[in-house]
């Protein structure tokens, strides 16, 4: 028996069947990494030279933020990955355009990143030493970003900037996002020019506000007809683990600031996180890039992922926002992420003001390190799972300062996050202001695959009694 049942059983393994039995635990992260630039071409220019050969003070600090991105990255160690902030690129060739990205596309800095960074050991003595981490799958979607409207959106009497693009951003493709898997990516879909009007009953054409402050009031007709929902973009990522689908849905809403009294941005920012939940409950307005039309279909496992610009109690976020998510019978809530970190940032010395003090959150929760004069530190990247997945851990990597007394450069881990406001560093902090988040999900395998599996061992079982 021993002989027949071993290249049975290796056969099995071989097919992937026997170790589909147990369930795989999947990491899923999001991390706002600020690897956006602020001039088109940077960012592919700062990953291109990672031992920063031949430049200045301020773009070797560029790319020391980059490599300490990395490290994070690999000390989390995620299995499928959302990095918001990082500039569109088209076969190198910097900008943004409405041309859905193809299945598997990956930009040329998403390219150089893995390969020069993520790919690279880092670390020192004191924190120790990372290994690489490989995604042998990526995804770079087409982005809204500093794609021009033809409009004056902002109504300032001029029709230029990044204010008056589809989605802000000062060149074509700022501001986009990426994603890695170590999982085969086996589709996508697209939701780059859906227009926010087709959103039944959506806060631009439902607006409650009264006069002016009507959003019906602030838009012409005519951009209210052109403009589109999402400000970079709404992808829905297909992975297959252990034999099944998880859609990893992927976005970046605007943030609900940097407007007027009619608040444009914080209801753009309501209905973009809304989408989500439509698209969860499988709305039938919803069409994507392709012309395919619904939401998911009931049952679906997903893991919704990104920076929602969205505190649940802080903030300036239209009211309710979040909640469409945290509230939402369809999503897995029992584990939050949280930090000793957000923690102890809370009461660090205040770079600028006392923001922190008043707020109702737990800072636990934390996953921005803002001025502490407006709006403070808050919790604003989520990684939800559907409620038929297993949330078993989760967390968010913000170190505490061990020692607030000397600079952030002993070389602890607290030195890759740091405090806001360093003039010393590119965008005042060593790798963002946002900090990464993951949630550890359990994926079983699909009835079928047991099938398969036990009707293997069957052909074991007869076959050992047939020897004897």
């Amino acid at each position: 028996m021993k002989h027949l049942f071993k290249p049975l059983a290796a056969a099995l393994i071989a097919a992937g069947l026997a170790g589909a039995a147990h369930a795989d635990t999947v990491r899923f992260a999001t991390f706002n990494a600020s690897l956006n630039r602020d001039s088109s071409g940077q960012l592919l220019s700062d990953l291109a030279n990672p031992g920063a050969l031949g430049v200045s003070t301020t773009i070797a600090n560029r790319i020391q933020q980059a490599h300490n991105v990395a490290e994070i990255i690999q000390r989390v160690n995620a299995d499928v990955l959302l990095v918001n902030e990082f500039d569109f690129d088209l076969n190198g060739t910097p900008g943004a355009s409405s041309a859905a990205s193809a299945l598997g596309y990956s930009s040329n800095a998403a390219q150089l990143f893995q390969d020069n960074y993520l790919s690279a050991s880092h670390g020192n003595a004191v924190r120790g030493m990372t290994s690489g981490v490989n995604y042998a799958y990526r995804y770079t979607p087409n982005t809204n970003t500093g794609l021009a409207s033809g409009f004056d959106l902002n109504n300032n009497g001029v029709v230029a900037g990044g204010d008056d693009a589809y989605g802000f951003g000062n060149f074509g493709g700022q501001y986009g996002f990426t994603i890695y898997s170590k999982y085969e990516i086996v589709d996508v879909r697209t939701f780059q020019t859906f227009k926010w009007k087709d959103m039944p009953d959506s806060l631009l054409t439902n607006d409650p506000s009264a006069g002016t402050d009507n959003l019906a009031s602030f838009y012409s007709a005519a951009e209210i007809d052109a403009l589109r929902l999402s400000s970079k973009n709404h992808v829905d990522v297909t992975v297959r683990i252990n034999g099944q689908d998880v859609h990893f849905l992927t976005a970046h809403p605007t943030p609900p600031t940097f407007d007027g009294a009619e608040d444009r941005n914080g209801k753009r920012n309501h209905d973009e996180i809304r989408f989500w939940a439509d698209y969860i409950a499988g709305a039938d307005y919803i069409y994507d890039d392709a012309g395919g039309t619904g939401g998911l279909a009931a049952g679906a496992k997903f893991v919704i992922a990104g920076d929602y610009n969205a505190d649940p109690l802080d903030g300036d976020s239209f009211e309710g926002a979040i909640n469409q998510l945290l509230d939402n019978p369809l999503i897995n809530t029992s584990v939050t992420p949280s930090s000793a970190g957000g923690t102890a940032a809370a009461d660090y010395p205040s770079n600028n003001g006392s923001a922190n003090q008043s707020h109702a959150g737990d800072p636990q929760y934390d996953t921005a390190d803002f001025s502490d004069s407006a709006p403070g530190n808050l919790r604003v990247d989520y990684v939800l799972p559907s409620a038929n997945l297993d949330a078993l851990d989760g967390g968010v990597y913000w170190p505490v300062d061990p020692d607030t007394s000397v600079p952030n450069d002993t070389g602890d881990e607290f030195d890759l996050v740091g405090t806001f406001r360093d003039p010393g560093l590119y965008a005042n902090l060593p790798s963002s202001d946002h900090k990464m988040v993951w949630i550890d999900v359990s994926v079983v395998p699909e009835p079928e695959t047991y099938a398969l599996l036990l009707a293997g061992l069957g052909l074991i079982g007869v076959a050992a009694r047939r020897k004897h």
